[in-house]
């Protein structure tokens, strides 16, 4: 398959990158400085800026699902960001005929926080900002006819792959502790998530297996 990154040059994004291209698929980075991407085979770059919807469907000619670890980061205007992307990605995907889009979110965010311990909702207060830029773009996807998964990973870390726990959001009724989970698991997700449609309109909470 050919996938269309957003958020390649983050950590997670790297990640994805490396299990899409080992597995013999093809990534295309949509990243605003190719420069800051170390050449991979099987990865080629195409500049833009995620807000672009024109720039975008641009990027999906030949694509088959597109991928998303975009997050606010170190972008230059984070304001609004995920929910402005997100509404340049369905009409991107809609101008183009791509159906297939998978996001990684966060767990606290739109209907999962109620559903996390006391102690992490404590921690995600601070992020309510945040959250709700991350909600508010998630409500575009969700209402559009695309055929959308959401990734809920807890708390991210950088060890070694061990196994993903996902479960539906909508039947889970509560997540307990701080639940952590590798990002190279999430990439492993979204690969799987995006290759099989297992979770066509879903949103998946994620924690380590085990």
């Amino acid at each position: 398959m050919r996938f269309l990154l957003l958020g390649a040059s983050g950590a997670t994004g790297g990640l994805f990158m490396d299990v899409a291209t080992a597995a013999g698929h093809e990534v295309v980075a949509f990243v605003r400085d190719p420069a800051k991407l170390t050449p991979r085979a099987r990865v080629t770059t195409f500049p833009g800026d995620v807000r672009d919807a024109d720039a975008l469907a641009d990027a999906m000619c030949g694509v088959d699902a597109v991928v998303s670890t975009l997050g606010i980061g170190r972008a230059r205007n984070p304001a609004d960001l995920i929910t402005d992307s997100t509404r340049a990605l369905v009409r991107a995907a809609e101008a183009s005929g791509v159906k297939r889009v998978v996001i990684m979110s966060a767990f606290g965010v739109g209907e999962s926080l109620a559903k996390g311990s006391g102690m992490l909702r404590l921690m995600y207060k601070g992020g309510r900002t945040t959250f709700a830029d991350k909600a508010a773009g998630e409500r575009i996807l969700t209402d559009s006819d695309l055929d959308w998964t959401i990734a809920y990973p807890g708390l991210l870390t950088n060890k070694s792959a061990s196994g993903v726990r996902a479960v539906d959001l909508a039947k889970l009724d509560r997540l307990p502790g701080v639940p952590r989970i590798s990002r190279a698991d999430v990439a492993a997700f979204l690969l799987g998530a995006a290759v099989e449609g297992t979770w066509s309109r879903r949103t998946a909470v994620l924690t380590r297996n085990g």
